[in-house]
């Protein structure tokens, strides 16, 4: 991918209360409706989540952690605004690998906000994003905007919740952990001097886990299309029911998350398989 993605801005978002946040993730939406990944119409399973999203409570906001498209299509993200405006929340964006950003692509510079701001967390979304490659990347930029951001939480007594679209830690599966952000050990001594709560959310992999790291908590998320076994030592997909996370952040920095699938509808995969990337 040859996209080269800067985040810049921020919203600021009155809550009263806890924050609720939706993570959608790995949407991989192609140049055309329905399209399909693996034998998925990514537009059907990103609908039906969706639709099930949009019987929970609402949202405040909605977090979408990378490859959004699936063949870099600018219509691809023009798609996703459209399907996303049942949820009515404001969506902040970031680019995975498999993302490309086209200057026609107008809806990205609005979506792509490095900051989000509520009264109790901020929220900040990092680029892991390596044009040309699948693996993941933070920049000595990426790192600073990082220190900035627990240097401001500090400041202002507030919980830091960090969007990133490649996970940090390994998971269990060799061809994935591969995949995973090489600069994890500077990443964490910049966000060592946080004070307090500190949450990191994760797409890439197409799975749930939930972990606790250096007293940091790691939360990576399913897809809205196709899932990747866990365990695999090489490239394998798993018939698991696409789906999404939402997270209530408290005041006092506690957490509450959970993943929801879809139940209603059937998208048969192809299991056999050996590859996308």
């Amino acid at each position: 991918m040859s996209m080269e993605c800067h985040l810049a801005g921020e919203q600021r978002l009155s809550v009263s209360g806890a924050v609720r946040l939706l993570q959608i993730t790995d949407t991989h939406l192609m140049a055309a409706p329905g399209g399909r990944l693996l034998n998925v119409d990514t537009d059907a399973s990103l609908a039906a989540v969706i639709a099930l999203a949009g019987q929970a409570e609402q949202a405040d906001a909605l977090l979408i952690t990378g490859d959004i498209a699936g063949d870099g299509a600018a219509a691809a993200y023009e798609r996703l605004d459209a399907a996303l405006a049942p949820l009515n929340a404001p969506s902040f964006w970031l680019p995975g690998n498999h993302d490309e950003r086209e200057d026609n692509a107008a809806v990205l510079r609005e979506r792509f906000q490095r900051q989000v701001r509520f009264p109790h967390w901020d929220v900040l979304m990092l680029n892991s994003q390596l044009p040309g490659a699948v693996e993941g990347c933070l920049t000595a930029a990426e790192l600073a905007a990082l220190s900035a951001a627990v240097s401001e939480a500090n400041a202002a007594g507030k919980h830091l919740l960090v969007a990133v679209h490649h996970p940090f830690w390994p998971l269990g599966s060799a061809w994935l952990d591969s995949q995973r952000i090489a600069e994890t050990e500077a990443f964490m001594a910049a966000l060592a001097p946080l004070h307090n709560a500190g949450l990191i959310i994760s797409g890439h992999v197409h799975q749930a886990s939930d972990e606790i790291h250096e007293g940091r908590r790691f939360l990576t998320t399913p897809s809205t299309c196709i899932q990747f076994a866990r365990g695999s030592e090489d490239f394998k997909i798993d018939d698991v029911a696409p789906g999404y996370r939402w997270l209530v952040l408290h005041p006092d920095g506690q957490i509450e998350t959970g993943v929801e699938r879809v139940t209603d509808v059937v998208f048969p995969v192809d299991l056999q398989s050996d590859g996308y990337l």
